[in-house]
């Protein structure tokens, strides 16, 4: 089927309801590459250093009292307890979707973040959505145990919206940001009309709140081939794998001119959806798959590796022998003896033998 374009005024209506929070470090510089593309942007951190790193930044919020967390959640927990005044801000602001970008790895987005996004959830009307990073093999012990104690408290959230998992190890740090940016904001804007079908705002909304892992792809239109879309969405990404137990909420289809995307094979691989959104006539091919499982697997990867870290440890504790420092005379009592000798045969003064004839 060959669809026809139409004529459209671009509706930025849902791009103008979403503010973007950024927590921490590589919170902070995701969130950035949201600011640069226009949205409401609040940057919120305990250390300055990261804060310069975002220079040219409109809003940020620096957790007073403190400078730094050195990984330490509970740490981090206590600085956003002492400066409550910045969730007063975020709750007050006008947009109704927010999402909060974080890495799970650190002290101060993972202890921040998912207190931030609960007492959201508890205490505003809002859609409250997720960005999460999660580390990779390669980062140290505690990052992993950070991570894994941070998805938990996740997992644990009521009324939490979409959350979408970027994994490390797919590809550097500083394309996963651009890229996470530039996809999502490309479905926040997509505008396509057709005749035959269209993609509309409140079906966005819904994909965006339903609760869940969230991933996307998209492709330009001379990219476009079913298997190109699977392997976006299931190995050549950014995000953590998919969990495979074929739970799919819904399933958003914006198709490219003359490129139609088999939604079976789509279906096939993430399982069926209440629901699939389909829409027509972009100049990009965009997929979205949203209510998935968390991908407990890939999270659990993350707990084992903690694990091995930690056991790595321990052996090398208890294999290391036990050192001590010999004691050895270094002639200190010599010297006592020559200093005290010194003093002995010293020529008593003229005080002390006139004292002498006092007696």
């Amino acid at each position: 089927m060959e669809e026809k374009r139409m004529n459209s005024t671009i509706n930025k209506s849902l791009v103008n309801d979403v503010a973007v929070v950024g927590v921490g470090g590589a919170g902070t510089n995701i969130a950035f590459n949201f600011e640069k593309l226009g949205y409401t942007t609040i940057h919120i951190n305990s250390s300055t250093q990261d804060e310069s790193a975002i220079s040219g930044a409109k809003t940020i919020r620096h957790l007073k009292g403190f400078n730094g967390c050195a990984g330490n959640r509970q740490l981090a927990e206590q600085a956003i307890a002492k400066n409550m005044d910045i969730i007063d801000e975020i709750s007050a602001l006008k947009e109704s979707i927010i999402y909060i970008i974080f890495s799970s790895a650190g002290g101060t987005g993972s202890g921040v973040a998912p207190a931030l996004a609960e007492m959201l959830a508890e205490e505003t009307d809002k859609t409250i959505c997720c960005i999460v990073v999660l580390p990779d093999k390669s980062e140290d012990y505690d990052f992993h145990v950070n991570s894994y104690k941070c998805c938990q408290e996740l997992l644990n959230i009521e009324g939490l919206g979409s959350v979408m998992f970027l994994d490390n190890n797919a590809d550097n740090k500083q394309n996963i940001n651009f890229y996470c940016a530039n996809m999502l904001h490309a479905f926040l804007t997509n505008n396509s009309v057709s005749e035959y079908g269209n993609v509309d705002e409140q079906e966005k909304r819904t994909m965006i709140a339903t609760s869940g892992n969230f991933v996307l792809s998209v492709l330009k239109a001379d990219k476009v081939s079913d298997a190109s879309v699977i392997e976006r969405l299931t190995t050549k990404n950014i995000f953590a794998p998919l969990q495979k137990d074929n739970r799919c909420e819904y399933i958003g289809i914006i198709n490219a001119t003359g490129k139609k995307i088999n939604k079976a094979e789509i279906i096939n691989i993430v399982g069926t959806p209440i629901r699939t959104f389909e829409g027509f006539g972009s100049t990009n091919a965009i997929t979205v798959i949203a209510g998935l499982s968390y991908p407990f697997d890939h999270i659990n990867s993350i707990k084992d590796i903690a694990k091995q870290k930690h056991d790595e440890r321990e052996n090398a504790i208890k294999a290391a022998p036990t050192m001590t420092l010999d004691d050895i005379d270094f002639g200190e009592k010599v010297s006592k003896n020559i200093e005290t000798d010194k003093k002995a045969n010293k020529k008593p003064s003229r005080r002390d033998r006139l004292k002498e004839l006092q007696s």
